[in-house]
């Protein structure tokens, strides 16, 4: 990231918004040829490397946006994907529908719709379906579970 603020704080907000490095302008072209080069490399040193998220028998795989679990691939529409990683970024911890609705919808719940449980069951049918052991729990009044219970 390029960028003229210079305080620790914004620093770590642009680390915290995905950039692997941080220089402040104005910058010598030389220093960041080298940056460059140096995340190049660290790309470079592993290339069958994949960014994937594994819970028991099911994977996802973060650049390609698809899933798995055990041979079988799994057709996810893009909130259903972005639904599966907020749980499996959170396996263990139960998360109430506010907190799946600010992180995956990025908007405050409001408890007149159920758009939330609607879409936990869509991922129940592609993911839990079939198989002898769930993924997805439902925690009555406090929201859903995710992970190898």
């Amino acid at each position: 990231m390029l960028s003229a603020l210079g305080t620790t704080d914004d620093k770590l907000n642009g680390f915290d918004a995905g950039a692997n490095d941080y220089l402040i302008k104005p910058f010598e072209f030389r220093e960041l040829l080298a940056r460059v080069k140096v995340l190049l490399k660290i790309s470079n040193q592993s290339p069958d490397s994949v960014n994937k998220l594994i819970v028991a028998d099911l994977e996802l795989d973060l650049d390609m946006k698809n899933a798995h679990r055990g041979s079988s691939h799994i057709d996810l529409t893009a909130k259903e994907f972005s639904l599966l990683e907020y749980f499996m970024r959170n396996t263990g911890r139960v998360l109430s529908r506010n907190d799946i609705a600010e992180k995956v919808w990025d908007v405050s719940f409001d408890f007149g719709t159920n758009v939330v449980d609607v879409y936990v069951n869509f991922l129940r049918k592609k993911i839990d379906k079939g198989y002898d052991k769930k993924l997805i729990h439902t925690r009555v009044g406090f929201g859903y579970n995710f992970g190898d219970i």
